[in-house]
């Protein structure tokens, strides 16, 4: 049974490492080669801004930390491009590898919104997150809800969404996308 996301902490800690693996992980994006930013300081500043919503229950990511966080951000990219192609199959065993690489400590929150963690608050920023996104992915696929998992159609973009349209008919993950998209196809039309 497909389970549409609901908006729970789950939920918004799959948006988040979306949001991500957007900013960090290599590829394309608007139909251009993607990189992330040389700068570590800044790498780390969009690692904080990705997870911002989660502020004061998590340590932020330090400068120290942006090649780890490079490599979470390009391992979850992986996994949603799997998911977005149908291939839970894939997606799994990537995730496990994650889940492998630190070990988990769950509890729930000590003060509202309750929710259930998977990391001890000692832990460096990535290492919690890495448990975290691991674990709200294995939730997500067991679910269903990894079917609104989506990858931009526009051409020379690998960015990826959560398409949460009621007819699940979201195909890029931008308007911007969406605009050369439809500029490309009425030249298309207009060279015919």
């Amino acid at each position: 049974m497909m389970t549409r996301p609901s908006g729970s902490h789950r939920d918004h800690v799959v948006e988040a490492s979306i949001e991500l693996a957007n900013l960090l992980a290599p590829g394309y994006s608007g139909g251009y080669p993607y990189a992330p930013s040389a700068d570590f300081a800044e790498r780390a500043r969009q690692g904080n801004d990705a997870f911002a919503q989660f502020n004061g229950s998590w340590p932020p990511f330090e400068t120290t930390e942006a090649v780890e966080l490079t490599e979470l951000a390009t391992a979850l990219h992986k996994i949603f491009l799997n998911l977005a192609a149908q291939d839970v199959g894939s997606a799994v065993p990537l995730i496990n590898e994650l889940l492998r690489a630190y070990p988990a400590a769950p509890h729930v929150s000590t003060s509202p919104p309750w929710s259930l963690h998977y990391h001890d608050h000692s832990s460096p920023a990535v290492a919690a997150w890495q448990i975290g996104c691991a674990a709200a992915l294995g939730s997500f696929i067991s679910s269903g809800a990894w079917q609104y998992i989506g990858r931009c159609e526009a051409e020379r973009c690998d960015r990826v969404f959560i398409d949460d349209t009621k007819n699940r008919s979201r195909r890029f993950c931008t308007k911007r996308c969406q605009n050369r998209d439809k500029v490309r196809a009425f030249r298309l039309r207009a060279a015919l």
